[in-house]
């Protein structure tokens, strides 16, 4: 990747006061980082999966003589969202004092703007660790979530793309989906598959889960906000979302996408209705899905022979390099405290590095390398597609970790059924947002006010 002008006049004045520095105190500019203080490496862990499993093992074989004491911080994030999330977050850092912490986008910014974080320019600048082999966007999303200086890195990114069923395109005579179509425009080309296939066997053109995933989605490309900047109220009464619920409830109405109804919708366990959906994809009754780089994997493996590809997933046109489909998931960064900071940049430097990279990658889970140079040769042209769009910023995570779980599965029912009464033609879109804020503003304050008393009582 290919720095902006920007970054690359940032670099420049950071490497003069670097030698500069150098030069007036005689020391290496790593000096903080040359002797650490005894004990284990504390790190800052809130995923579900066990460190030593996804990098535990093979740091310790790398460097045996760095003991790694992990901190499951899963839990007490949740009891943060009960709080004031930023300043409980913080409290918690000062609390358990970790070196390394891995991050979301939105905690990487608010802990680098605090002064939190450790600034990695001068490290990488002295060991050479090359940044010109990450993907597109995640130095620069990095560096301009740090204020122009890089305080992390990110291993992995987590894309999303648009498969489709080369064959069911060929046999009814319909161009394929493209990279970068808006829409409207993926969802015209699904609905020329509503009059084919027959009665005891349809063809769907898309398939989905609910209606309100379908929403969802679209207002994420258009980076619309469900709620206002502090988390208090919903906001679903603009331009923005007359525009998305009308896409959403037109594409449902002319079958361009088949989703389960709102009775469907509530029965079953977590996820049934995508599992649905997957399997009638790898029979051969869609002609598109939107998955993840695993579900690659689960085609070669279990689908129906047939011919399948791959396209990026639909753009906002006024960001078309981008895409919200693209996240990434973790951050890896080190406390500007620590009192361990070699051992922590050594942790970083290696899961950022090729073994972890290409060990992570034949597990063909639903992630890939940030670093491109990592993919093998075999692998490179079947995830090119992967690495089209850009990560877009993230503006919702933050005011999201305010909000209750329990509103999300209220607010997905009650949308679900705003849904089908403008798919129905039974209200205007502008009267069905209107009631669905009002609604949802009211599960909004029940919920938070439950979540407040739980917590009280604890």
């Amino acid at each position: 990747m290919r720095l902006s002008g920007k970054w690359k006049i940032t670099g420049l004045l950071l490497s003069i006061a670097i030698l500069l520095n150098g030069c007036m105190a005689g020391k290496p500019v790593q000096d903080e980082l040359e002797e650490d203080a005894p004990g284990s490496l504390k790190i800052w862990y809130p995923d579900v999966e066990p460190f030593h499993t996804k990098y535990g093992q093979m740091f310790a074989a790398k460097f045996p003589g760095i003991q790694v004491d992990v901190l499951q911080a899963r839990e007490w994030l949740e009891e943060a969202r009960q709080e004031d999330y930023e300043k409980e977050l913080k409290r918690l850092i000062e609390l358990h004092k970790p070196d390394v912490l891995l991050l979301d986008q939105d905690e990487y910014e608010v802990l680098a703007r605090a002064g939190k974080l450790y600034n990695l320019d001068p490290a990488i600048m002295q060991d050479q660790f090359d940044l010109n082999g990450y993907m597109p966007g995640v130095i620069d999303m990095l560096r301009e979530k740090g204020d122009g200086s890089l305080y992390g890195l990110a291993p992995f990114i987590r894309p999303r793309v648009l498969y489709y069923n080369a064959d069911l395109f060929k046999e009814n005579s319909i161009d394929p989906p493209s990279n970068k179509m808006q829409w409207p425009d993926t969802f015209a080309l699904a609905a020329r598959f509503a009059n084919t296939g027959t009665e005891d066997a349809p063809v769907y053109g898309l398939i989905g889960n609910e209606a309100h995933d379908v929403l969802s989605q679209v207002a994420l490309t258009l980076d619309l906000q469900l709620f206002d900047a502090k988390g208090e109220n919903v906001v679903l009464q603009s331009e923005g979302w007359k525009q998305a619920f009308q896409i959403a409830a037109d594409a449902i109405r002319s079958k361009a996408i088949s989703v389960r109804s709102p009775k469907e919708a509530g029965e079953g366990p977590e996820g049934y209705g995508y599992f649905l959906a997957i399997n009638k994809f790898l029979n051969g009754e869609a002609a598109m899905l939107f998955s993840d780089h695993y579900f690659a994997s689960q085609l070669r493996s279990k689908a129906k022979t047939f011919d399948w590809g791959m396209v990026t997933v639909p753009i906002n046109p006024a960001r078309p390099d981008e895409s919200t489909s693209v996240s990434v998931p973790q951050i890896l960064a080190i406390a500007a405290d620590s009192p361990r900071k070699q051992a922590a940049w050594n942790l970083i430097r290696f899961i950022n590095g090729p073994e972890v990279a290409k060990a992570r990658s034949r597990t063909a889970g639903s992630d890939l390398p940030a670093i491109t140079d990592y993919v093998s040769g075999g692998d490179r042209a079947d995830t090119e597609v992967f690495y089209m769009l850009k990560p877009a910023p993230q503006h919702n995570e933050r005011v999201m970790k305010r909000v209750p779980d329990s509103f999300y599965e209220a607010y997905s029912l009650l949308a679900n059924e705003a849904l089908q009464s403008v798919i129905d033609n039974e209200k205007p879109v502008d009267e069905a947002l209107a009631e669905l804020e009002q609604k949802a503003q009211a599960v909004l304050e029940s919920a938070r006010s439950k979540a407040q008393e739980a917590h009280q009582g604890r």
